[in-house]
């Protein structure tokens, strides 16, 4: 369990590194799609009741609900937030906050490992809380697994590219405006 709490802070520690300029997150006006929002805050609340157990299903499920509610916090601080611009995009507009969106796009991408490897270690404190559960607690998160499973499968999938591709259009238009 203590491997985790170390391991963290390493990989989390490439991308704090750099100027002061570039660790801040901008702030613009679009927003994290709701859906997103909705589905991170149900997650955090499934496994909230979980944290109070003082057996070993519990004592996981802190590691697992801290490890969740800081990955949460990282996706709707810089990764997703693009998201929110894709109406925009697909009617052929584009934001006046372009610089700040373009930001947020590369700082993802120096991070996108680090959200990765995030993932498994969700997986992995998920796995391991399960099997807990399943003889200490059963029944109390039944299909909280797959549920979790899926979401972070469209994240790798869907959402995290889509991050990059905005980025990169962006990029292009930018371009294209330059010349």
């Amino acid at each position: 369990m203590k491997f985790w709490k170390y391991l963290i802070p390493l990989l989390l520690l490439p991308g704090s590194c750099g100027d002061k300029e570039e660790a801040r997150i901008p702030q613009f006006t679009a927003e994290v799609p709701s859906q997103i929002l909705k589905e991170h805050t149900y997650f955090l609340n499934q496994l909230k009741p979980l944290t109070a157990y003082e057996d070993s299903t519990g004592i996981v499920a802190r590691e697992l609900y801290n490890l969740l509610e800081f990955h949460f916090k990282e996706e709707e601080d810089y990764v997703l937030p693009p998201l929110g611009i894709l109406q925009l995009l697909a009617n052929g507009e584009l934001p006046e906050e372009s610089g700040k969106i373009l930001k947020l796009t590369e700082k993802f991408r120096k991070n996108e490992s680090v959200m990765l490897a995030e993932h498994q270690m969700i997986k992995h404190f998920m796995s391991k809380m399960m099997n807990y559960a399943a003889t200490e607690n059963p029944g109390e998160i039944s299909g909280y697994e797959k549920e979790l499973e899926k979401h972070s499968e469209l994240e790798e999938t869907i959402l995290f590219p889509t991050v990059l591709l905005i980025g990169e259009y962006l990029k292009l238009k930018e371009r294209e405006f330059d010349n």
